[in-house]
């Protein structure tokens, strides 16, 4: 399918992925947005203009997508000058808009990050980004290949402009969790709790006939 169409435009019972991202952030207030894009991204870009939204979409195109999603990231900079605090999703995590809503409820000058304690709808544990979160509520680690972790990781973030400074400062691109490693090394990432709250994470062919079931049931 990928051959043709990037993933964010994967159709998910008739409305492609990303269009179920951004109407989650908007069903919870959020009306700006910027979208970066890689692979085939002009076909995005394309849809979601010729879609209208209603909304205001800064488009940000990543020519070295290849690098990860941290790098991704780090093109929408420039964009968030002026900016304190923003929001970040992953195009393929399909969220309700409690989740969004409860992100912007634990804002307390920190950073965090959405963790489910107890997901319902995993399929992959291992493909999963885990966190391990301690009992004052902040995460410690994070990562797939955590051997003790008691949360994962939904794709939601909260996040203060600061976080650019310390992926300038990395010696090799990093990754996002890398990104969030540090982080908790040189301040703090506090866990923003959505356990209960629905979503899920496509990434493969099986991910995305289990999804057309389980939003059918859930929506």
């Amino acid at each position: 399918m990928t051959d043709r169409l990037p993933k964010p435009l994967i159709p998910l019972r008739g409305m492609p992925l990303i269009e179920h991202v951004l109407g989650a952030f908007m069903d919870a207030g959020v009306t700006e947005f910027i979208v970066v894009t890689g692979y085939k991204g002009d076909l995005i870009r394309a849809h979601l203009q010729e879609k209208g939204l209603g909304v205001d979409i800064t488009f940000v195109h990543n020519p070295d997508y290849t690098l990860g999603n941290a790098s991704s990231l780090l093109c929408a900079r420039d964009h968030l000058a002026g900016e304190d605090w923003f929001l970040l999703s992953m195009s393929d995590h399909i969220i309700e808009p409690g989740i969004v809503e409860d992100a912007l409820r634990g804002l307390r000058e920190e950073p965090l990050l959405c963790v489910d304690r107890d997901p319902r709808y995993l399929r992959d544990v291992e493909e999963a980004t885990k966190v391990m979160v301690c009992e004052k509520g902040y995460i410690r680690d994070i990562g797939k290949e955590l051997p003790w972790w008691n949360g994962v990781d939904t794709g939601v973030f909260l996040l203060n402009t600061g976080i650019f400074d310390l992926m300038a400062e990395a010696e090799t691109p990093p990754t996002l969790s890398d990104c969030m490693r540090r982080l908790i090394d040189e301040a703090y990432l506090r866990a923003c709790d959505v356990s209960g709250r629905f979503w899920l994470d496509v990434d493969t062919w099986d991910d995305l006939g289990y999804a057309r079931k389980v939003v059918a049931r859930w929506s």
